[in-house]
């Protein structure tokens, strides 16, 4: 819906006010939003609990909001101290920010979309003038620079926009809708967007399932006094899940930083079952390209000659392998000592997850969660807890929650619980390797 007023009629009486806070109106809808967020242990008999009722999308709601309303908090009492600030490029024409602000975490960026059908570059153009800023104090990161957009969101690709950008981006970005009670602009309004269920449940679908997974899994062989086959009463001994255990670490640093969102382990078989290398550091990471849903690219699709949609697709499904099996290589370039021999093969991990060759009869820890599945599977621990305290759980779980979120089996079970789909697979491995 376009606005009665042009940009500038709003841009002007916003950078009247000064700041934020004379126009940015409170917001019980996130007070309620947040509370209802918050876990509650059901109230039934124990010997009737099924286990905490987790769904990914409420989780990611609670997230959200939780973010969100942190963000307004301190956004809504900011100053400006700029307007229609040039941004010099290597173009003749500088790109132009409608308003810059400081508030109690740093700088917000302000960019202004009023009618409609500028909505669709508002991220675009508000994170080009973020990144801008950023650049000029070195090492500064997504968060340290607050992202405010002042528009209706009425186009469904902008919203998702948004909580992509909130959520898997982790940009602090926040949306105000403007709204004119009146004929008047002195009357202009700010008000808190916050999405609805729907957004939420879109942006998650299959978003957490064993087909999602990409994995790769880095084999070698012993290192005598560093980490070897040795059990004691069928325990690995403490060197072995010392050294690996880092090497696991590391891994999900370097996974991190890549923003990729999933896990790593580290696995050995059994003694009694020995075969091939006796090591094996396991990556598992959400391949965003495999989860696409081919209607939501249809008007794409539709542009491009049918032999292209091939590259639309699968060419990036398989870039992002291939992004996986130079992190594994650089783990073990930086982990261990120099020149070490291993191979390397992409498994089909909806098949590896319940082989019992490839998962029950091997030792397995080191496990490692990252980005969002990392933010997930600590929520269920918290609500696991939450229930045990109630009375409720009477599970064997370590009074040390992290205990819990480095555990291979629990997470394992964590999958199953939340709806990870049941993989149709002979056969863990592929044959593609890499030495």
């Amino acid at each position: 819906m376009s606005s009665a007023f042009s940009e500038k009629q709003v841009h002007d009486a916003l950078c009247a006010k000064g700041g934020l806070e004379s126009i940015v109106q409170d917001s019980p809808e996130i007070e309620k939003a947040l509370d209802e967020a918050d876990y509650t242990p059901p109230k039934i008999v124990p010997a009737e609990y099924p286990g905490p009722d987790f769904e990914l999308w409420k989780f990611v709601k609670s997230r959200a909001l939780q973010k969100i309303g942190r963000l307004h908090r301190t956004v809504r009492y900011g100053d400006f101290i700029g307007s229609k600030i040039n941004l010099r490029t290597d173009d003749t024409k500088p790109m132009q920010l409608d308003l810059l602000g400081q508030h109690e975490l740093g700088l917000f960026i302000l960019e202004l979309k009023v009618d409609k059908t500028a909505e669709r570059n508002a991220f675009s153009e508000l994170f080009a003038y973020s990144n801008y800023i950023a650049e000029m104090f070195a090492l500064s990161g997504s968060k340290d620079i607050t992202n405010v957009l002042v528009a209706n969101l009425d186009n469904k690709i902008t919203t998702q926009a948004y909580l992509y950008d909130l959520l898997i981006a982790d940009r602090n970005v926040i949306v105000y809708r403007p709204e004119f009670p009146t004929a008047s602009l002195d009357d202009l309004t700010l008000h808190l967007h916050i999405p609805d269920d729907e957004d939420f449940k879109h942006l998650t679908n299959r978003l957490l399932s064993h087909e999602s997974m990409d994995c790769v899994v880095v084999s070698f062989d012993d290192m005598e006094g560093w980490f070897d086959s040795n059990e004691d009463g069928g325990e690995l001994n403490e060197h072995t899940i010392e050294h690996l255990s880092k090497l696991s670490t590391y891994a999900a640093q370097l996974m991190e930083a890549e923003r990729l969102h999933g896990f790593c382990f580290v696995r050995k078989r059994w003694k009694e079952v020995q075969m091939g290398d006796g090591n094996s550091l396991i990556f598992c990471a959400i391949n965003p390209f495999r989860i696409a849903g081919r209607e939501q690219s249809n008007d794409i699709l539709e542009q491009l000659d049918e032999k292209h949609h091939y590259a639309f697709f699968e060419v990036p499904e398989m870039g992002f392998g291939s992004r996986l099996f130079a992190l594994a290589k650089r783990t073990i370039k930086d982990g261990l000592t120099h020149d070490y021999d291993c191979e390397l093969e992409s498994a089909v991990w909806s098949a590896m997850v319940v082989s019992m060759i490839e998962v029950v009869f091997t030792h397995n820890f080191a496990f490692r969660p990252t980005g969002i599945f990392r933010e997930a599977y600590s929520n269920y621990l918290n609500m696991l807890y939450a229930d045990e305290n109630a009375g409720l759980c009477d599970e064997d779980i370590s009074v040390l929650k992290v205990n819990e979120l480095y555990s291979w089996f629990n997470a394992w079970q964590f999958m199953e619980r939340c709806g990870f789909t049941e993989p149709d697979h002979k056969n863990g491995l592929e044959d593609e390797s890499v030495g």
